[in-house]
């Protein structure tokens, strides 16, 4: 599907009014909206609609907007991160968590990252725990996120079931590999580990991918916002 495409898709849903989730949790309204849209769930580094990446959210609610997933080189093993640098998961007794945001200043946790000309790095302390090479780096950029389309939803819930009413839009377009990397520069741009043990269930190391985010309010700063009618 191209975007040329996806506008009359996407007034089609609009016009439906509110409709029933098909989904439960933080990714339903996402989800649903692709089911209506009859887009095949993305797990490949490559944009959602010909040329753009497609984010779905709820009005309203709050946190960062993931760009993309990349791992950077572990200078140790995540086992070993964990057990050294980690603290105890607010779910799951016995297992040790890093999941947490990173930005230039150190969080509770001690993690923090800076960068030089070729490398962004996360440390706690004095130790280099993971490194992205940025020429790597902003070439998975460039190709992942090109433009992005945004599409918020009203919600309702009926019966303790959720509705979405997908009825506004924006399509942010016109970034480049260079706003990217300067917006990380001026801590606009975070990175969240999101790792755990899972010895309870007689594992190793669960991680979900270690993501680059933006709050919601700051995409006009990485690209140009156009509304979507």
């Amino acid at each position: 599907m191209n975007f040329k495409e996806f506008v009359p898709q996407y007034k089609r849903i609009k016009a439906r009014g509110f409709i029933k989730s098909k989904r439960k949790g933080d990714g339903a309204a996402g989800n649903t909206f692709e089911d209506e849209l009859g887009l095949p769930e993305n797990n490949i580094a490559g944009p959602d609609i010909e040329g753009n990446e497609l984010k779905v959210k709820r009005k309203g609610a709050s946190g960062l907007q993931t760009l993309f997933n990349k791992e950077g080189k572990w200078q140790m093993k995540q086992i070993e991160f964990l057990e050294e640098y980690g603290f105890p998961h607010t779910k799951y007794l016995g297992e040790k968590s890093a999941q947490s945001t990173v930005t230039k200043t150190p969080n509770k946790r001690g993690y923090y990252f800076k960068t030089d000309d070729e490398y962004l790095y996360v440390k706690c302390g004095d130790t280099t725990i993971v490194k992205w090479d940025w020429i790597e780096l902003l070439e998975v950029f460039g190709k992942k996120f090109p433009n992005c389309i945004k599409v918020l939803a009203e919600t309702k819930k009926e019966n303790g079931i959720e509705y979405f009413h997908y009825n506004e839009a924006y399509l942010f377009k016109g970034t480049t590999k260079e706003k990217f990397r300067e917006l990380i520069e001026d801590d606009v741009i975070s990175i969240d580990f999101r790792l755990y043990t899972q010895y309870n269930k007689g594992l190793g190391v669960r991680n979900r991918g270690t993501a680059f985010r933006i709050k919601h309010e700051d995409m006009d700063k990485l690209f140009l916002k156009e509304v979507i009618k």
